[in-house]
């Protein structure tokens, strides 16, 4: 079934039906067998492809790196707004500077709604006006599955960044997130102040997932995508579908590289190399643990609860974390300290 989107076959597999492949013992199976294979092929090209879609699309292809894997498309609509997923290189995500928010009317409540609404129905954690063609300074996110906890981000500003620095894998609905991801590192908390959905100022020490999904979205509003934060390792595995991306973009005025400015003042800086996780070594420790008394006969005979005690060594197994050094890996980033790289970044 051709995909609308890229005009490649796609959709299914049809290697599964081998025709003309057979070991059946009676004419009349094998003739039966071939009609309904037939039958199967012809109903496949001749059903509209929107009957097969569905709300995502799903694309088979191979990348670099030995890496397969079914690419989700994003959706070509969305019930209840024109707005679609602007994707990767489109010039609006490299857009610098966007406009602030100064009217916080009816108008631009109902926007925000229609964002919350694209993110949930994509399955993402938050959504920034670029990334649905707006040059405009507000993006939404949700760290968690309760509608208490959305947020709507108003000209943002990240007023401190925390020295220690955690690295997890990101992806981005903008680059069909789920084989364009890498390794990104982000502070472990910032400090923050925007105004929400109704102009009020806000001021946040944010921490952990939040932070995170709070960075993401931020650099949105900078033209700074995280494919831009991966390590070279990362950025080569996603090479493959990031020239997909850029092949089915045929205007003249693609963007893919971020503003210069933008991206060396980026915080925290980008990864030189994958992270690697501290090792951990098994050490053996003895400790000595009584093991009763001892006495002439024992119990009820002479001597009983008479002698010394005595002790064994028992053997137990503890969990060493050893740091990785030079002999281990070319980055300068994992020092002898027994801490990673990131713990006293700057």
């Amino acid at each position: 079934q051709p995909d609308l989107m890229t005009n490649e076959c796609l959709l299914y597999d049809l290697s599964q039906l081998h025709l003309g492949v057979f070991t059946y013992t009676t004419p009349t199976c094998c003739t039966m067998r071939i009609y309904n294979r037939l039958a199967l092929l012809i109903a496949l090209f001749a059903s509209p492809a929107d009957s097969f879609s569905g709300s995502y699309q799903r694309l088979s292809n191979v990348v670099s790196n030995k890496h397969s894997f079914v690419m989700r498309l994003n959706p070509t609509s969305f019930q209840g707004t024109d707005f679609v997923i602007t994707e990767y290189p489109r010039p609006a995500l490299r857009h610098v500077p966007n406009k602030s928010i100064s009217e916080f009317d009816d108008t631009f409540q109902a926007k925000t709604q229609e964002m919350l609404m694209i993110m949930y129905e994509s399955k993402g954690v938050g959504l920034a006006a670029p990334q649905i063609g707006l040059s405009e300074n507000v993006f939404v996110y949700n760290p968690s599955d309760s509608k208490n906890m959305e947020r709507v981000v108003c000209n943002p500003k990240i007023t401190k960044y925390s020295e220690e620095v955690i690295v997890e894998q990101e992806g981005c609905l903008s680059l069909r997130s789920d084989e364009c991801a890498g390794q990104v590192a982000r502070s472990k908390w910032i400090e923050t102040e925007y105004q929400n959905e109704l102009g009020q100022k806000v001021i946040r020490r944010l921490k952990d997932f939040e932070a995170r999904v709070f960075q993401h979205e931020f650099d949105h509003l900078k033209g700074i995508l995280c494919l831009d934060r991966f390590p070279p390792e990362d950025r080569e595995a996603a090479q493959e579908n990031i020239n997909k991306l850029l092949g089915l973009y045929t205007d003249s005025d693609a963007a893919a590289d971020p503003d210069e400015e933008e991206f060396n003042s980026m915080m925290p800086r980008p990864l030189s190399a994958r992270y690697m996780p501290p090792l951990e070594e098994e050490e053996e420790e003895e400790q000595e643990q009584p093991v009763g008394k001892s006495g002439g006969f024992g119990g009820g005979g002479f001597g009983a609860g008479g002698g010394k005690k005595a002790t064994k060594k028992k053997k137990e197994t503890k969990k060493k974390v050893k740091a990785r050094d030079g002999k281990r890996s070319d980055n300068p980033m994992f020092k002898k300290t027994g801490k990673t790289g990131f713990a006293n970044r700057k």
